[in-house]
């Protein structure tokens, strides 16, 4: 939802070329992140995909539901929350808020997971201010089927006015990537590797899975050294044991008197 900061506190001033002071900007608005269980989860989903996605990349920022500060048109600061959103070409870092003056980039990629109580916003006040903003690209998901149809649609920016991306895959050009639909989940699938981007769940169990490779291979290694060298042993027992044989047979063969 988009909001004014919080009137209790002072907002930033402009002082000559200093950039509004960001410990002056509230960092929240005293709501709930997430309208729901079923949105928090899918939200962490896409934000942990993404950041996995990104790990290695020290300039590309992805957050998601922190305060996005922007000037309006009287220079005022003004803060909106988006659920997600990605920005490349600043410092991956931990940020309270992210203040575009400060950043001086708006993000480039917007993904809201929308409701029956957030569609108007989110087709309306958001959609025109994320276009004003220049955010390359808008992203709706309705997890519950109930706001809009499709469930999943897309806007590219484009004169200054998004239009449509259409298809039941949407590309992302910023990112590289398509957002698409399975069993009704939003997922995110990188064309190149033909993979589906892991859910922080998905990458627990890809893990455990590796872990569980790994030790299975350690102790296969280990058996595996143990029966060589058991058979080694039972190899040096018998050769020993022959030796010795072929002693005493050769002393039973010896002349006597």
């Amino acid at each position: 939802m988009i909001t004014t900061a919080n009137t209790a506190y002072p907002l930033a001033s402009y002082l000559g070329d200093d950039p509004y002071r960001e410990e002056y900007l509230p960092e929240s608005d005293g709501k709930p992140m997430a309208e729901t269980d079923t949105h928090r989860r899918y939200m962490f989903d896409v934000l942990d995909a993404l950041d996995e996605h990104y790990f290695d990349d020290p300039w590309t920022y992805v957050t998601g539901n922190i305060f996005l500060y922007y000037p309006d048109e009287t220079g005022k600061l003004q803060a909106v929350s988006p659920d997600i959103f990605v920005v490349h070409g600043v410092e991956k870092k931990d940020r309270r808020i992210y203040n575009m003056k400060v950043e001086n980039k708006a993000p480039e990629v917007v993904i809201e997971l929308t409701s029956t109580s957030t569609k108007m916003e989110d087709l309306g006040n958001k959609r025109f201010l994320y276009a004003s903003l220049g955010v390359k690209e808008y992203f709706l998901f309705d997890p519950f089927g109930e706001a809009v149809r499709p469930l999943l649609r897309g806007f590219r920016l484009e004169a200054g006015e998004y239009m449509p991306i259409v298809g039941t895959r949407l590309h992302s050009q910023v990112l590289g990537l398509e957002l698409r639909l399975e069993e009704g989940k939003l997922r995110l699938y990188n064309p190149q590797t033909r993979e589906y981007l892991l859910t922080r769940e998905e990458t627990h169990i890809a893990r455990r899975a590796a872990e569980a490779a790994k030790n299975a291979a350690e102790a296969a290694r280990k058996a595996a050294e143990i029966k060589a060298a058991q058979e080694t042993a039972a190899r040096q027992a018998a050769e020993a044991e022959l030796v010795h044989l072929r002693e005493e047979l050769a002393k039973h063969r010896e002349p006597k008197g």
